[in-house]
């Protein structure tokens, strides 16, 4: 007959497997107070202590000798006995029959084992902890005892994490640790194994912020910065995380044809910023001097071996602000390698990333068009071994003074070498006194010489004239020769009507350029007359094509054309981007437009988007210019641009410019429309920052607006549900699907029902699942739309993959992954991919499903979604482990 005795699950004795009941709870008391110390005997006094502490009953020993007597009958034949000895009571028990012994052997045991083998034991050891340790035993005595037992077991716990951790086991242990940490938010071990497990797991920006969650906590509550081994893993993940290879970037712009007249400058930056000697250098003049060019045709001719990088800052530009550090950072950290995943949501800590990628790194960072010092600064890479050429109006005092920055002076021309530049424009020595008027100016010479090749029977010297003739009145930003402004005039007086208006238009322009329907928008003409004007433009210099079918222009020039700008011309330019964004969203999405504001009317060309394929060409090309008629433009046109356009930018996984748009449009509107405030929970939830704050806000305030309720409602409910709490997800989602049926809302009503199937499916109830999922089907093979289906079928499969029919779960997963593959629904397709892997994993093994689970880890880094990367890492872990056993 064998005993077993469970003091870690509650107090149980278990004979030949069958419960039996030790008795009521001082009688198990006594048989506990034995039991801790097996073999060995307790004194009278001291166990009477134990079960009564200092208030025993009348005739304690008698009652005590009736109890363990009742006990020696339920023990009897069990090979456990209860014998009196030494003026005490001794049980004997057979070896490993007490759970509580056999945990503290298998954690001394493990200390001697190395860390696989240990990992193992410690498993198994807590393995036999169940519920409360001693349950239903309450005195003094047996708290004490619990609360060193449960001291021993989070000892054992945090040594059997640690181990997991060092085995790479990082995403299964995301499933406990920030339950762990977060009851535990001042335990920086705890937090320690957190941050470990989450940059092991591929969210390396999710570490970080943990980090400065725990810091601000141990400030607030404890007056202390973290300790030292905190401090110094958090500076061991900022140097290494987010960077899959060290890649050697070389992102300038086009070197320029030619340059004239600059040996002096040129060699002056060879002595400074030789490779190896780190410095910093600025390019300084006037505007239209050719800071850029000089700066560009160095850079291409130099040689760093860790790479070169280039931002405009757009110090100047004459519309848009200058450009923040920040977004001047995550250019960089993309030209890194840094995948969008691992970009920390807030500047600071992108800045500190950027500082710490460049540590060690002989790198050339060009600055262009710099405003101020305050602008370049953050932008400085750090570690001594890089060099920095800076271009800027302005001579960066302060970056002298700070920095030790060397300023080279651009001048402008000579006679000599701006007539060399002329004839390097066009073939041939240009008239002196029409050279003369450009006052040694590149740019005024690029565009007189634009002029002439444009018109060659007009002699040189009736243009010369009409240079001389035109208004020289200088310029409100004081640092522009009143000769370029001269020869803009005489340029655009050469231009017909449509072209010269076209011009002055184009000067509200917020963004980097405009494609040719935008400028038609401007200037309230056919696109047709549109594309001539710009022609005319671009022969003669004023504009150039960024890209095919999108212009832009140099910043003065654009700058002389905002001065006779037109009233209203970039309220009507967002006008035309709010129209034709909400025509590319019904094109895209045509089954939700209760969730987008109604298309408002035509302004300027609207575009015929034959397919859903130039609607999403059309939201691809444009987010620059949204994201920049956002800022800009009236309030109106930044709310309006975000609830249009939400729904691309989520399942297209634009992650960044999502949260910028929305941001943006919160920020602008003042937090006071529900919808963006859901799309901007939506942005952060996707790269894993708090969301349900601004979700609550936007629920709350939605009232009877029953596609607000129901937007909110889906949005919390897939919060809870990452988070894995099963029931707040359940009570969102029904939420969500009641407001979709009251309103008619068919499309919302199947995301319902398929995020309802998901729920029931996780709490064990497939028979509701797969009805729920079966509607949506229905729903979205009626509305012919593609994704929707695919998220139903993607759901079935998973359904009947928990109840183990591989085949039906493998059939629905391959026609969700037909349905959304290898297009723009980048964010559903990465999690159908990992789902099929998982169901081809089932069917056919570890073998087959290798290369779906690799297909789907470099989708997960590319466009950064952290849950499903990580995912999609741990799966693929294990499939190779599976292998190679």
């Amino acid at each position: 007959m064998g005993v077993e005795f469970r003091l870690l699950d509650g107090v149980e004795v278990r004979i030949d497997g069958v419960r039996v009941d030790p008795g009521h709870a001082r009688q198990r008391c006594v048989l506990v107070a034995l039991l801790v110390d097996p073999g060995r005997v307790v004194l009278t006094d001291r166990l009477l202590d134990r079960v009564w502490d200092d208030r025993p009953p009348l005739r304690a020993r008698s009652v005590l000798r009736t109890y363990l007597s009742r006990l020696r009958r339920v023990l009897a034949g069990t090979g456990a006995t209860i014998i009196r000895r030494d003026g005490g009571y001794a049980l004997t028990v057979p070896p490993d029959s007490v759970d509580l012994h056999r945990f503290r052997d298998l954690v001394r045991q493990a200390r001697s084992l190395d860390d696989q083998a240990a990992l193992g034991v410690l498993e198994r050891a807590l393995a036999l902890w169940r519920t409360e340790p001693l349950s239903g035993v309450d005195t003094p005595w047996a708290d004490a005892v619990r609360r060193t037992l449960e001291a021993e077991h989070a000892e054992a716990d945090r040594r059997r994490v640690d181990l997991a951790l060092a085995q790479g086991r990082h995403a299964e242990l995301l499933a406990e640790l920030p339950v762990r940490a977060a009851a535990h938010p001042l335990d920086e071990h705890v937090a320690a194994q957190l941050m470990r497990a989450l940059h092991g797991a591929g969210r390396p920006a999710d570490a970080l912020r943990h980090y400065q969650v725990v810091r601000t906590s141990l400030i607030d509550h404890l007056g202390a910065e973290p300790g030292p081994e905190l401090r110094a893993l958090h500076r061991s993940l900022l140097t290494d995380t987010a960077v899959e290879e060290r890649r050697a970037p070389h992102r300038l712009p086009v070197a320029p044809p030619f340059l004239i007249g600059r040996d002096a400058e040129l060699a002056r930056l060879d002595a400074l910023l030789a490779p190896g000697r780190p410095a910093i250098a600025v390019l300084s003049g006037g505007g239209g001097v050719g800071k850029t060019w000089l700066a560009l045709h160095w850079a291409h001719r130099a040689r760093f071996p860790d790479g070169r990088l280039h931002v405009d800052l757009r110090g100047f530009d004459p519309v848009a602000a200058p450009l923040p550090p920040d977004a001047a950072v995550r250019v960089f950290l993309d030209a890194l390698g840094v995948a969008p995943r691992s970009v920390p949501v807030e500047p600071a800590a992108q800045i500190a990333l950027y500082h710490e990628l460049t540590v060690g790194r002989r790198l050339l960072v060009v600055l262009d068009n710099a405003r101020d010092t305050a602008q370049v600064t953050p932008l400085l890479p750090v570690g001594g071994t890089s060099a920095v050429l800076v271009t800027s109006r302005n001579r960066l005092t302060g970056l002298i003074a700070t920095h030790g920055a060397a300023v080279v002076g651009v001048p402008v021309l000579d006679e000599t070498r701006s007539a060399e530049l002329f004839a390097a424009h066009v073939g041939t020595r240009g008239d002196p006194a029409l050279v003369r008027h450009c006052a040694g100016l590149p740019l005024a010479l690029g565009i007189l010489a634009a002029r002439t090749k444009a018109q060659p029977d007009v002699p040189a010297a009736v243009l010369a004239a009409e240079v001389a003739e035109a208004r020289l009145d200088a310029l409100d930003t004081g640092d522009l020769s009143t000769s370029l402004r001269a020869v803009f005039a005489a340029s655009v007086r050469a231009l017909t009507p449509t072209s010269a208006r076209m011009f002055a238009l184009l000067g509200v322009v917020p963004g980097p350029d405009v494609p040719v329907s935008g400028a038609a928008a401007l200037a309230d003409v056919p696109r047709a007359a549109a594309q001539r004007a710009l022609r005319e433009l671009e022969d003669a210099h004023l504009v150039h094509q960024a890209a095919p079918g999108r212009y832009r222009m140099h910043d003065l020039v654009r700058l002389y054309a905002g001065e006779s700008t037109t009233e209203g011309a970039l309220t009507r330019l967002a006008d035309h981007y709010c129209h034709v964004a909400s025509r590319a969203a019904d094109r895209f999405t045509p089954g939700e437009p209760h969730r987008r504001p109604p298309v408002p009317p035509p302004a300027g060309p609207s575009p015929d988007f034959t397919s859903i394929k130039d609607a999403i060409e059309w939201m691809i090309a444009e987010r620059a210019c949204v994201l920049a008629l956002a800022r800009h433009a009236e309030v109106r046109h930044a709310v309006h641009l975000s609830r249009a356009l939400h729904r691309f930018l989520d399942v297209a996984a634009y992650l960044h410019d999502a949260l910028d748009l929305h941001r943006t449009a919160a920020e602008r509107s003042t937090g006071t429309d529900g919808y963006v405030l859901c799309h901007l929970g939506g942005a952060l939830a996707r790269i894993g920052a708090p969301a349900d704050g601004h979700l609550t806000r936007a629920l709350d305030a939605a009232g009877d607006d029953l596609a607000l309720v129901n937007v909110a409602a889906t949005n919390l409910g897939i919060s809870a549900f990452t988070r894995g709490d099963l029931d707040e997800a359940l009570r969102h989602h029904e939420r969500a699907l009641d407001a979709a049926r009251r309103a008619g809302f068919r499309h919302s009503e199947a995301i319902s029902l398929v995020n309802l199937g998901e729920v029931h499916s996780e709490r064990g109830r497939p028979d509701l699942a797969r009805a729920l999922l079966d509607r949506c089907c229905e729903l979205a093979s009626e509305l012919s739309d593609s994704g929707l289906l695919g998220m139903g079928h993607n759901a079935l499969g998973t359904t009947y993959r928990k109840l183990g029919d591989r085949d039906r779960a493998h059939e629905h997963h391959l026609k969700a992954l037909r349905l959304v593959g290898g297009g723009v629904l980048r964010a559903l397709e990465l999690g159908v991919r990992n789902d099929y892997a998982a169901s081809v994993h089932a069917l056919d093994g570890p073998e087959a499903a290798l290369p779906h689970y690799r297909t789907a880890l470099e989708l997960a880094e590319r466009i950064g979604l952290t849950e499903e990367e990580s995912r999609a890492r741990a799966a693929l872990t294990r499939a190779q482990s599976e292998l190679s056993r």
